[in-house]
């Protein structure tokens, strides 16, 4: 007879969409080279699609009315990037009546809103300024970003590199923080000031990559005269020039995770969940070398 389940029906019988949205503020370029997007989409989809789960992404979310957007009956939960340092949000999360996953956020930002799963951003920091400190640089300088300063992770690892700093005796200034655009354009700026920073650390791979070009374009050479570190550590630092030092957080196996646990959450597992943090690495590359002793002189 042609017949055809309605499936949007069926989905309001069984009390379930079968959707799931993602969050994510800020959203960037997939396609600008950096394979984080890539890499959490993967992770993230690997687990959906298999459970017959479908992905919508939001862009945004209203901080005083987002509760209008997530319980309008087309989402079973929420798995949120970039999760914002906002009471509003907070308290929206707490009233929220369906389950959400924080990816990438501070588990003290959260309390009791949602379960939080992320990488160790501190630590990481620690692994960079130890990389750099054994080979001999004293002054490194922290590049954020112009859209980027409230992200929770750029925040924890900013932090994390002034902790660094201060077990080295060093004593943080606003000397060694800058907020550049994503395109770096003021680099070249930056080193005709002739500074006494003998290495950059960027708050993601992104950053860092862009660093290097434009570095590169400029004549500056690097590690020679400037070492630089990253944070993500995708596939894509290899392909950098040089390739990128970077800390590597496992973004697909956190992504995978945050799904399972939401999952789990809708379908009232039995399987307790609990928030958790995923150590990092530093893959070292081509991007940090000893500091020259010409610089060492000069700083």
């Amino acid at each position: 007879l042609n017949y055809i389940p309605n499936a949007v029906a069926r989905n309001l019988r069984q009390g379930k969409s079968m959707n799931i949205g993602l969050v994510f503020e800020n959203f960037g370029v997939i396609s600008g080279g950096p394979l984080y997007y890539a890499y959490l989409f993967d992770g993230i989809a690997s687990v959906l699609f298999e459970k017959h789960y479908r992905l919508t992404i939001l862009p945004e979310i209203d901080h005083l009315n987002g509760l209008t957007e997530l319980e309008s009956g087309h989402l079973d939960g929420v798995i949120w990037c970039k999760f914002v340092d906002d009471d509003r949000v907070t308290k929206m999360l707490m009233r929220s009546r369906i389950p959400i996953v924080a990816l990438n956020s501070p588990e003290n930002l959260l309390s009791k809103a949602s379960i939080s799963v992320r990488c160790d951003n501190e630590h990481g920091s620690e692994l960079v300024v130890d990389h750099l400190w054994n080979l001999g640089h004293r002054k490194i300088l922290f590049v954020s970003e112009t859209q980027e300063v409230q992200t929770p992770d750029a925040i924890a690892r900013l932090n994390g590199f002034k902790d660094a700093l201060a077990r080295r005796g060093v004593e943080f200034s606003s000397e060694d923080l800058v907020v550049w655009s994503n395109e770096c354009t003021e680099l070249i700026q930056w080193w005709g000031d002739k500074p006494v920073h003998t290495a950059l650390y960027a708050w993601n791979e992104h950053v860092g990559s862009n660093l290097l070009r434009r570095a590169l374009n400029a004549g500056i050479d690097v590690p020679g005269q400037l070492s630089v570190v990253g944070f993500d550590s995708t596939s894509y630092c290899e392909t950098t020039i040089p390739p990128l030092t970077s800390v590597n957080q496992p973004i697909r196996e956190m992504a995978q995770h945050a799904a399972k646990i939401l999952i789990a959450m809708i379908e009232d597992s039995s399987t307790p969940v609990h928030s958790i943090t995923f150590p990092c690495t530093l893959d070292v590359r081509g991007s940090t070398h000893q500091l020259a002793q010409s610089r060492v002189s000069q700083s």
